[in-house]
């Protein structure tokens, strides 16, 4: 996935942490290079602040939850993103070119 595509991700979720009404959206992700897998957190501050490294994710994880997940699905079906649904949790893959887009 190209890094405008990350920088929407950030944005969008970013944004509704910056919000008077906002919903909890918990993420982590896992590092391509070697594998590890963040623990789950809630400020997307961590997740776009400056570096950058987009090119080092393999996924992205988010978790719904019967409160944000209307507004994550649609968000992110917006944004056109490449990923699953399973088990309460939206997977966005960085390099995956063998799955479908979350529509």
């Amino acid at each position: 996935m190209n890094n405008t595509k990350w920088n929407e991700i950030f944005n969008v979720f970013y944004q509704n942490e910056c919000d008077k009404n906002t919903l909890l959206i918990r993420w982590r992700t896992k590092d391509l290079r070697t594998g590890y897998i963040s623990n789950w957190e809630r400020s997307w501050t961590h997740f776009g602040c400056a570096p950058r490294n987009w090119e080092s994710i393999d996924y992205l994880q988010i978790e719904l939850t019967t409160k944000n997940q209307e507004f994550v699905l649609q968000e992110l079906k917006k944004i056109h993103v490449p990923g699953t649904i399973s088990n309460g949790v939206a997977t966005i893959y960085g390099h995956r070119q063998d799955v479908d887009y979350i529509i």
